[in-house]
């Protein structure tokens, strides 16, 4: 360890939480499990309490004054910048947060590292502050930015891992307009092939204005900035002028603002993506365009995967296996991890994002260097994709979560390897667990992960297990559905922990019970516990792979 390091980890050591909870057994909880297990020097916000480096407040109750404990530590004087949790950041409370010194706020469910990176966060700004007004809006300024940031490089992260994972080009295409239209704040996404067999260029999805998901088409395209790109293969970024007003983009279609990027198969243009905005003002910017170069070349890398789908299924008729050496595959990798790279080094101010952004390359390099099969046709239907599966339960739940004003997520770790087993009993506990999830929680939101990990000898490292449960040693596969309600009832929690699986236990009000959820589970050799903290209740279903 340097000098540098061993600094960092003395001063880590030294920086001091208090924690301020309006429900009081919330702050406990916080200290003991979350904050002093990570290194931190915390105490819940008593009278003996020491001066702190970072308030971090937890809001479990809407009603009244959320704030009253944190008032009541700056009329004591205590002027340390304030992180606040809750499940839902209500816009007509911000002013009242920022006079009281709240400087970040975390939704949850949140994960536990992303509270300590903004309590490291936090702390690292007050101590370069110079008690001026403008530094300190300067600085919340560039924490603005720096999750901005963040969230780009998630989506990014999100879009790798569903085209290592999925096969179906069309679901594909969707997730990347969708990734398209969120990281430039776009009123409109779209992607454009050329059709092999027409020598056409062909609208194939679109994510429209006011459309929660995109939309998938065959559409013979009269874009003229498409052809251009096709023909130049460079990008094209155009906004409004004073002189011409809006950006004609074809006939009687006029925009305010476009940004329009080739997508490259083996060093030729094969299609185009691109983003406009209609009726915003807002304007796109190079940072706009590397972004979707980036995601260009994702979909480069999902369109050699589907050739290669689509050459192997010729070659064997569906019903026999192929082993291919994709150097295209590889090629199309390469292109993106260049990308990428160029992207880390022209971006110095990523801060806390960069290690993600990192992280991602990193897999990049993991998915290239692995050997690429195609699985006999009748094999298919015989292996779980459990990245699929949680994609199709986000999908068919979005409207539930959005009705209740909730925001459904997937968040996924590094591909899970498909296995053997039956994907529609799989599917079954999956689709329960998320509506169940959905319909008790009231605000904030709802994820869904997907891990894999190794249990031995009772305990696994990456997945803490509760205590007394004993899976088998090997490989194991987990869905884990968090949310961010006050807790599982009761009769949830006896179904989960009870001796036995009693069919009739832990009614969820959708169709079969918990008991009964846990009895498919079991009968697949799987598995379901539950875990609670006080940002969030979390359900795992865990399956072991076989491998």
């Amino acid at each position: 360890m340097t000098v540098q390091e061993e600094s960092a980890v003395r001063e880590e050591a030294r920086l001091r939480v208090v924690v301020i909870a309006d429900v009081e057994t919330n702050a406990t909880q916080l200290v003991e499990r979350i904050l002093g297990p990570a290194g931190f020097e915390a105490w819940p916000a008593t009278d003996d309490a020491p001066e702190a480096d970072v308030l971090v407040v937890d809001v479990t109750q809407i009603r009244g004054d959320p704030m009253a404990g944190l008032r009541n530590r700056r009329e004591m004087g205590d002027d340390a910048p304030a992180l606040v949790l809750a499940a839902h950041f209500p816009a007509s409370r911000l002013r009242s947060f920022l006079q009281l010194g709240v400087r970040d706020v975390l939704l949850k469910p949140y994960r536990e590292d992303e509270l300590h990176e903004a309590i490291r966060a936090l702390a690292k700004t007050r101590k370069g502050e110079g008690g001026t007004g403008e530094l300190s809006r300067s600085v919340e300024s560039l924490q603005e930015d720096l999750r901005r940031r963040t969230d780009e490089i998630r989506m990014l992260s999100e879009i790798g891992r569903v085209v290592a994972s999925l096969d179906d080009l069309d679901e594909i295409l969707a997730r990347l307009v969708e990734a398209a239209a969120y990281v430039t704040d776009a009123e409109e996404a779209s992607i454009y092939l050329a059709d092999s067999e027409t020598n056409e260029v062909v609208l194939r999805a679109t994510k429209q204005a006011g459309e929660r998901q995109a939309t998938l088409q065959r559409l013979r395209a009269d874009d003229m900035l498409v052809g251009q790109v096709f023909r130049s293969g460079q990008p094209i970024l155009r906004k409004p002028s004073m002189d011409s007003g809006p950006v004609k983009v074809q006939t009687g279609f006029m925009v305010q603002s476009v940004v329009k990027v080739p997508i490259r198969l083996r060093n030729e243009v094969v299609g185009v993506l691109g983003v406009y905005n209609r009726l915003a003002l807002r304007s796109f910017n190079e940072q706009h365009v590397t972004l979707l170069m980036t995601l260009s070349d994702w979909a480069g890398v999902a369109l050699d995967r589907a050739a290669l789908v689509q050459q192997a299924s010729a070659n064997t008729g569906g019903t026999g296996p192929i082993s291919l050496a994709p150097a295209s595959l590889v090629d199309g990798l390469d292109e993106a991890i260049l990308t990428l790279q160029s992207y880390i080094d022209g971006q110095n101010a990523l801060g806390q994002g960069k290690p993600e952004l990192l992280k991602l390359r990193d897999q990049l390099k993991g998915l290239r260097a692995m050997p690429i099969s195609v699985i006999e046709g009748e094999a298919v239907d015989q292996l779980v994709d459990l990245a699929r599966l949680i994609q199709r339960a986000a999908a068919d739940h979005q409207l539930q979560a959005a009705r209740r004003g909730l925001n459904l997520t997937v968040e996924s770790e590094a591909p899970v390897p498909l296995f053997p087993g039956d994907s529609d009993r799989v599917y079954q506990v999956i689709d329960a667990l998320v509506s169940a999830a959905i319909r008790r929680t009231m605000t904030g939101r709802v994820m869904l992960q997907i891990q894999s990990f190794e249990a031995g000898n009772g305990k696994s490292d990456e997945v803490p297990l509760p205590a007394g449960l004993a899976l088998e040693a090997g490989q194991w596969a987990a869905v884990i559905v968090v949310d961010s309600s006050t807790g599982l009832s009761p009769e949830t929690v006896k179904a989960l922990t009870a001796q036995t699986a009693d069919p009739s236990a832990g009614n969820l009000g959708y169709g079969l019970s918990l008991g009964e959820l846990r009895m498919i589970a079991e009968s697949m050799d799987g598995v379901l516990w539950y875990d609670q903290t006080p940002a969030s209740a979390k359900i795992t279903f865990a399956l072991p792979t076989g491998s």
